[in-house]
């Protein structure tokens, strides 16, 4: 039985697992197995994880249809030996004394956890992250003498956990589709009932920031951020109820992760986010749960910012339009929005709707009902039978290029198939591109 069991969620990282996997294997501390969960991946992830099992007996691949990162967490959980469990993001790679670290400090010190530092990593550079700076060393620590803990970052990945605390308390993954910010519940539920913690602050690992299929980098996700917090809310109730001061820093960690998260998604979602994130904040202000003494100053005062005045808060905080796709979205609300996004597109000779399906057609007819123009539907590939619809024509895109320059086209289809027909579009000299998505699709 190894002393520590890693676990490695793995789904489509082909550019990056490499660099993980060699990070495990050449650890100074060797007696260890790796458990791998191959999530249903469809590019070469898999393939890698083989051949790296086939040359390291330390190394378990589990291959499994797509179920989401909290599942792929509870299978490796499940599998673990270990006295000690440590996670590592796929994406992410490890200091070479990173488990040494780790497990002399967990074993000289009985600790339940043991949590370090990282480095944020991007483009091939490392910028140190100080994120357990404001907590003591030295010295075992829990939620009912330090109920700032409650507020650590939930960097799950730069810990190492004793297997039979996590067991005893029934620690697990919240098991929701796809990467969805599983490891906020997780971490909570660790902080809330670990007895023994115990801080280190050299940096361990590289997290990685520049990966385009990261979770942080996928608007769809936005409000899974709210979700967790209410399913760790409703699991860890009655042990937050037990004292009020843990109820005030779960609220305190709460709102500081809404704001992290504010700050990071596309300025096309921030009011939306923001909208949620003020009721909330207006419920718990009633239930008596937002206390200043538990707050991080610079999140106090922007919730405070909030609670007088959301609108002025979001003109001063949102992020500045960088992308010409997204002009349009320069919006406070649903109605300017919808507004903006159909002014926008006055400015050109020519309008197209690339997509003939129910999203173009009824984006068409709210373009018309608006006294806007459309030239045509642009199609990847023309239909004989489909020369028109609405009685405008229907051109693939290669025979649109001429207006390339001069033109606007609006991209309606699903979030999940804009990427490729943008790449088309671009292939073909269009510069003029916007997008659909939930609000404009709601108002047409």
């Amino acid at each position: 039985m190894p002393e520590i069991s890693v676990l490695v969620p793995v789904c489509n990282v082909e550019n990056y697992l490499e660099q993980c996997l060699d990070s495990l294997i050449s650890q100074s501390f060797n007696d260890i197995e790796i458990i791998c969960v191959d999530d249903g991946s469809t590019d070469q992830s898999g393939a890698i994880l083989d051949r790296y099992a086939a040359s390291d007996r330390r190394l378990t691949v589990i291959h499994k249809k797509n179920t989401g990162y909290g599942n792929s967490m509870n299978v490796a959980m499940g599998r673990a030996t270990g006295n000690y469990l440590a996670i590592l993001e796929s994406d992410d790679f490890a200091e070479p004394d990173m488990l040494q670290k780790l497990y002399e400090a967990a074993s000289a010190q009985g600790a339940d956890v043991v949590k370090g530092n990282y480095y944020n990593y991007w483009e091939g550079k490392d910028a140190f992250s100080n994120r357990v700076g404001n907590y003591p060393t030295g010295e075992l620590l829990n939620s009912h003498v330090c109920p700032e803990l409650l507020n650590l970052p939930d960097t799950i990945w730069s810990c190492l956990y004793k297997r039979s605390f996590l067991c005893k308390h029934k620690i697990r993954f919240h098991e929701t589709p796809g990467a969805s910010y599983q490891d906020i519940s997780f971490a909570l539920q660790v902080w809330l009932y670990a007895e023994k913690v115990y801080i280190i602050h050299d940096p361990l690992l590289h997290y990685r920031r520049d990966n385009p299929n990261s979770s942080m980098n996928n608007p769809s996700k936005l409000f899974c951020v709210f979700d967790e917090y209410q399913w760790a809310e409703e699991k860890l109730g009655d042990a937050l109820d037990k004292d009020i001061r843990l109820r005030e820093h779960f609220a305190a960690s709460k709102y500081g992760d809404f704001l992290n998260h504010y700050y990071r998604v596309g300025v096309q979602f921030q009011y939306a986010l923001l909208v949620r994130l003020e009721q909330l904040l207006r419920e718990d202000r009633e239930k008596g749960w937002i206390t200043e003494s538990a707050f991080v100053p610079s999140v106090w005062d922007q919730i405070g910012d909030i609670g007088r005045d959301m609108d002025a808060f979001f003109k001063k905080t949102a992020r500045v339009v960088w992308d010409a796709r997204l002009a349009a979205c320069k919006i406070k609300n649903r109605e300017v929005y919808r507004d903006a996004f159909f002014a926008q597109l006055t400015a050109y000779s020519k309008v197209f709707v690339y997509g003939a399906g129910q999203v173009g057609k009824r984006l068409a007819k709210g373009i018309l009902e608006r006294d806007g123009q459309v030239d045509a539907f642009l199609v990847t590939s023309l239909k004989a039978q489909e020369p028109v619809c609405m009685e405008i024509p229907v051109m693939e895109v290669q025979d649109a290029a001429l207006f390339a320059d001069t033109s606007a086209v609006v991209i309606a289809v699903t979030e999940w198939s804009q990427y490729e027909l943008y790449r088309i579009l671009e292939k073909h000299g269009f510069r003029n591109i916007f997008r659909t998505d939930e609000v404009i699709r709601e108002v047409i």
